[in-house]
């Protein structure tokens, strides 16, 4: 008996895997990502502990993206985030790493502001947030704070978002403060569409808290909510003061760079909201952004009920959006005034299931580009 039991425990330690440093993303690496937006039947959350089973083969994918991790001098920003050694690179943002021995860092971005005010910023994170560690094992617990803070000129910003406070200052910050708690619980097999792996489980929870200072004469910085009662109350803008929690489980294999599978967790617990995966299936037929060139990209892709149009560095002009099903055939399309960026959101639900090609065209009929839509319904 005691050989049986001291070679189950061999046995059980060995299944056991470790993360290193070689899991982390390189440059060159293409990550393709699938989403179940609305997941059914998933326990992510199980009690912690080794050697289970998580089968989340029932994943629908509702959007899909792809991420390519390139060489941070390809970035236009580069020279703003001097020594990162990655950039990945959207319609939308910059975002660059830092890669040390132990940490894969998330050092900044440079794009549009959080919270949709429609402005661009540069962000450096201080400390940069840690997005993986090495090696990792289970039962391993960390913890980081991190705080990030964006001045800018309030004649950036719409006058509507300072209704409601005493008067409109020259110039305000966003402070976001972010707290991590990662607690490496459990280990086993985890199955999505596709493929199954070893895994360590990693328990995230993030405190993010959100505060807007004002400048004011001869007191400099003030934070806003010392006019606003305590709280946002009620304006536009105090909307953006708060704190919020998100708790979400990853999903790590010894030798994948790309995590297998990330839950997020709704308010209470008590189920999973939304999955993102290894897509195994992606059709690998986009079209890699280039930075600075005018482009067009949809998102999500595949849509369902709606679908966004990122357009950036376009020259000011009038374009039209057109969609063609899949006999050439314009269904659908639309004029607008585009200066550098601009998104547009159309709602899918005089569509049909199926695969269509968008179309954004000049006032001089020349293309910007052509990409394929994919249309999915319930």
């Amino acid at each position: 008996m005691l050989l049986a039991f001291f070679s189950a425990l061999c046995i059980s330690s060995s299944a056991q895997i470790t993360i290193t440093a070689a899991t982390f993303p390189v440059a060159g690496d293409t990550f393709k990502i699938a989403y179940d937006m609305n997941p059914a039947n998933i326990q992510a959350a199980t009690p912690p502990g080794g050697n289970q089973l998580w089968d989340f083969t029932g994943l629908q994918t509702t959007q899909s993206d792809v991420l390519i991790y390139r060489p941070a001098s390809a970035g236009v920003h580069s020279m703003s985030f001097p020594g990162t050694e990655l950039t990945t690179i959207t319609p939308n943002a910059e975002t660059y790493y830092n890669i040390t021995n132990t940490q894969f860092q998330i050092t900044g971005y440079a794009g549009l502001a959080p919270a949709n005010l429609g402005i661009q910023v540069l962000a450096n994170y201080s400390p940069a947030i840690i997005a993986r560690r090495a090696p990792l094992n289970f039962f391993d617990v960390n913890t980081q704070n991190s705080a990030l803070t964006l001045p800018f000129s309030t004649e950036q910003l719409p006058d509507t978002l300072f209704s409601g406070i005493p008067f409109v200052p020259d110039s305000f910050r966003i402070r976001l403060n972010t707290n991590r708690l990662d607690v490496v619980d459990a280990w086993g097999t985890c199955q999505i569409p596709g493929g199954s792996y070893p895994v360590l489980r990693l328990k995230r929870t993030s405190t993010t808290s959100t505060g807007l200072d004002i400048k004011v004469p001869f007191l400099g910085w003030v934070d806003l909510s010392t006019f606003l009662g305590g709280g946002g109350g009620g304006t536009p803008i105090g909307n953006f003061i708060g704190t919020d929690t998100t708790v979400t489980y990853h999903f790590l294999n010894g030798i994948e760079h790309q995590e297998i599978a990330v839950a997020t967790m709704n308010n209470d617990l008590s189920q999973v909201q939304s999955v993102e995966f290894k897509d195994n299936a992606i059709v690998a037929d986009f079209e890699a952004y280039a930075p600075g060139a005018a482009n067009i990209q949809a998102f999500p892709n595949p849509a369902v009920e709606r679908v966004r149009f990122d357009c950036t560095n376009l020259p000011s002009e009038e374009y039209t959006l057109k969609i063609f099903n899949i006999i050439g055939k314009v269904v659908w399309k639309q004029n607008y005034m585009i200066s550098g960026n601009r998104s547009m959101t159309l709602e899918l639900e005089d569509f049909r299931k199926g695969t269509y090609l968008y179309s954004l065209v000049d006032s001089k009929g020349n293309i910007v580009g052509t990409k394929r839509l994919v249309v999915l319904k319930p």
